[in-house]
């Protein structure tokens, strides 16, 4: 497992550090840094965004780089949660969130649990193919 994870947190990023040791020994872990861009890199298949707000749903929005990433966004904005499922995002975890929820996601990801949904390329939202046109 390659991973980013996205928080401001220290306390954050030591516990979803911790549980993804825990639950992948061998997972490669870095934290992105706050510089303002976006630094998501196809080889990373698991992606951590806690980060609230317009810059927290722009990050977990973001898979064009590689559509298979799958994205644990936590964020204490409930009104984010129609847009979590319009872009597929594998989970959707609200402050304050239960350790157990975010432990649960990991398994599920790496037992390889995924709806066949998030294995396919985002398409946007209100657009018709033009085959069936």
């Amino acid at each position: 497992m390659n991973a980013v994870i996205y928080t401001p947190s220290d306390t954050e990023y030591e516990l979803f550090t911790r549980i993804l040791r825990e639950e992948a020994p061998d997972a490669q872990i870095v934290r992105d840094p706050d510089d303002g861009h976006f630094h998501r890199e196809s080889e990373q298949d698991f992606v951590v965004v806690s980060v609230d707000g317009a810059k927290g749903m722009e990050l977990a929005i973001k898979r064009e780089i590689n559509y298979k990433t799958m994205v644990v966004w936590i964020t204490s904005d409930r009104y984010f949660a129609a847009m979590a499922i319009r872009y597929q995002v594998f989970e959707f975890l609200t402050r304050p969130f239960d350790e157990a929820d975010f432990r649960a996601a990991v398994k599920r990801f790496l037992a390889g649990d995924i709806h066949p949904q998030y294995k396919l390329p985002v398409k946007p939202v209100g657009m018709v193919p033009a085959e069936t046109l």
